[in-house]
């Protein structure tokens, strides 16, 4: 019979992600149950307070065929066991019942089951005492029914229905390393925003009245004091404001900033801050910064040191997030950066990361940065609306961001700074005859990549069209060269994905949209981008998802992001505001980071590309078997031991071997 032959867990400070291979087929099992076990700091199990082991199983919602789970409650795997060889511990900081988060650094490991069919001599798996949960009372329309004094009545319901399936255990658990859930890894702090809208939990909380309103999202995780924007934020908001706690001064460079309780946070402080602050894009009215109107008004009444860098064209955008501290009396500098915008949907409404930096010679490359954008003054609009066709940066910003600043750590880590634009050109030449050469600082990015040994992962917005002039087509290029190469991803644009084919262009842009399939999929290259599961693709007990939290409007995926190899000394991190094409090197203010050889980092991002990886590519999967009518997943459980089949003989599943062995 087939055993589990290896298993291995990775966690950054939100998500583990746990990955399992096998000899061969284990003969009647439906699954495994997964069990997180925490651990004291020797690496004892840890005790509650009863004085019992400190274990939970895993958080699960599909139920087997021929059962239904219509409120969506959770089970966990020890009733409805997990049919694939990895498994996303998503409740590892989130409740699985309420929006509240479980506390960081903390070591866990976890415990791996196969299971079956309950049948004399196995062990049976004993009951969670889950069988029964209290809901609210609806009415035909879906509608709360309430009691006199205007509160939901709850009523006493099966937690699902259908025939319980009585299970029991194959063979012991295989027991994982340990791993330790936290934002800090030597002198960084990585964190990541939950801003995965299209989700069935978000679903339930919106419908929870029986309607979901318009804007009621938006308005959701726009409001500081909302239960839901804090889950979704993570630990994102709280190391921002832990960070203005610091003295000294702070440097900030902004591309938006729309959201309330960041907008105070910088009032707060306003003497001690320095803000260079962008423009965001024209409205339908062709007026430019509508978002940025109130808060720049509000920075300039609080007297704020402000310089408005205002590009107010097609060309070009500021588009850095960053904040350098500089402590009084000279002590070392600190400096936060990522992908994540200051707005409400950049918190709470995106995939997003953020980094805090604590070196001195890191912080003092942005800090000079910040300087010579400083320095490259733009005229200033009147007013701030006012489109301004010819403002760009200088030649002179240009030539200084041409090279890298190179860092050496203290354990031999190393970091390359790039900063942008940083080409000779305003932007990206279109000849047809001739390439557009590629960037000084995607050359080293390029060159990266291309040491790949193992693998390439990496989520991104819309860094070029078709993947063209990006790290889509560079990635694609190398996985085709070296199929031993595992490369896969994430998109948030469908524009970007290389099998994209717009209907109608006009001088290179797309003025009519055109197909653009879910997923792009050759031997060892996987590519998907952002979808969700609509009424027109309901799976089983699913229901409709959100996809953006304004409408159609917006991005999803907001990382800007590339891990290569991060289970090798020679692992790479590849991160900041650039989006990783061409047009950010050759036209907007932007930064990334090259971070080599800390795998404790590479690690934490690694999950967080798998995280938002896994969820859309079942997605994407299942949309695109509908725009090719085919059939689709039932959105349940099989009931057979057949679902191995693909990751016996290795037909599927090459990520999870490569993180399990």
């Amino acid at each position: 019979m087939g055993q589990i032959t290896t298993v291995h867990a990775w966690a950054n400070n939100e998500v583990a992600y746990v990955a399992w291979d096998v000899d061969q087929k284990i003969k009647g099992c439906l699954g495994f149950d997964v069990t997180r076990v925490y651990l004291n700091e020797d690496g004892s199990v840890a005790q509650k307070a009863d004085g019992t082991d400190d274990r939970i199983k895993c958080a699960t919602w599909v139920a087997f065929k021929g059962q239904s789970n219509p409120n969506w409650l959770p089970q966990d795997t020890s009733v409805w066991p997990v049919q694939k060889m990895s498994w996303r511990d998503l409740t590892l900081r989130k409740k699985r019942d309420r929006a509240k988060r479980r506390p960081e650094d903390v070591r866990v490991r976890y415990e791996i089951r196969p299971v079956g069919n309950l049948k004399p001599g196995l062990e049976a798996v004993p009951s969670n005492g889950l069988e029964f949960a209290y809901v609210i009372k609806r009415d035909s329309d879906g509608k709360p029914i309430l009691d006199d004094s205007g509160k939901p009545i709850k009523e006493k319901v099966k937690a699902y229905t259908g025939k319980v399936r009585p299970l029991a255990y194959l063979a012991p658990a295989a027991i994982s390393n340990d791993v330790f859930v936290t934002t800090r890894r030597g002198p960084f702090r990585s964190t990541f925003t939950n801003g995965i809208l299209a989700a069935q939990w978000l679903s339930n909380v919106l419908k929870e009245d029986g309607v979901i309103e318009p804007d009621e999202l938006i308005n959701k995780i726009s409001n500081p004091g909302d239960p839901h924007r804090k889950y979704l934020a993570g630990d994102v908001i709280p190391l921002i404001h832990e960070i203005f706690k610091r003295k000294g001064q702070f440097y900030l460079g902004l591309y938006e900033l729309e959201d309330e309780e960041l907008e105070n946070l910088l009032l707060e402080n306003a003497k001690r801050i320095h803000v260079i602050l962008s423009n965001t894009a024209a409205g339908e009215d062709k007026k430019w910064d509508a978002r940025n109107k109130m808060a720049r008004k509000r920075l300039i009444d609080a007297g704020v040191d402000i310089q408005h860098r205002m590009f107010n064209n097609s060309i070009h955008i500021g588009h850095n997030k960053f904040v350098v501290n500089v402590p009084p009396n000279g002590g070392a500098r600190s400096v936060f950066t990522g992908s994540t915008n200051w707005t409400s949907t950049g918190v709470a409404g995106q995939t997003n990361n953020a980094l805090l930096i604590e070196d001195d010679d890191v912080a003092g490359a942005f800090l000079a940065y910040w300087k010579r954008m400083k320095k490259d003054a733009l005229k200033v609009p009147k007013p701030f609306s006012k489109a301004m066709g010819d403002s760009q940066q200088s030649a002179e910003f240009r030539a200084a961001n041409m090279k890298s600043t190179e860092v050496e750590l203290a354990d031999g880590e190393r970091i390359s700074i790039w900063f942008s634009p940083n080409t000779p050109e305003r932007k990206k030449p279109t000849s047809k005859k001739k390439k557009a050469p590629t960037p000084p600082d995607l050359t080293e990015v390029y060159r990266c990549m291309r040491l790949a040994k193992d693998a390439i992962l990496f989520l991104a917005f819309y860094p070029g069209q078709r993947g063209v002039d990006c790290l889509i087509g560079e990635a694609i290029d190398i996985g085709m060269k070296d199929r031993s190469l595992i490369v896969s991803g994430a998109v948030s644009s469908p524009q970007a994905m290389p099998n994209y084919k717009p209907k109608k262009k006009e001088d290179g842009e797309v003025v009519e949209e055109g197909d653009s399939p879910a997923t792009f999929d050759d031997k060892n290259i996987s590519i998907v981008r952002a979808a969700r599961i609509d009424d027109r693709n309901i799976l089983g007990d699913f229901g409709m998802e959100q996809l953006t939290a304004k409408g159609a409007i917006g991005a999803i995926i907001h990382d800007k992001l590339i891990v290569i190899d991060p289970r090798s000394d020679d692992c790479a991190v590849i991160l900041g505001s650039h989006n990783l094409g061409f047009k950010a090197s050759y036209s907007n203010d932007e930064n990334f980071l090259i971070i080599r050889g800390n795998r404790d980092l590479a690690a934490a991002y690694a999950v967080h590309v798998m995280d938002v990886y896994d969820h859309y590519r079942f997605r994407a999967i299942e949309t695109e078997r509908k725009r090719k009518g085919k059939k689709g997943w039932s959105g349940f459980l099989e009931t057979n031991d057949g679902w191995q089949k693909g990751y016996v003989d290795h037909s599927k599943g090459a990520v999870m071997r490569y993180f399990a062995r």
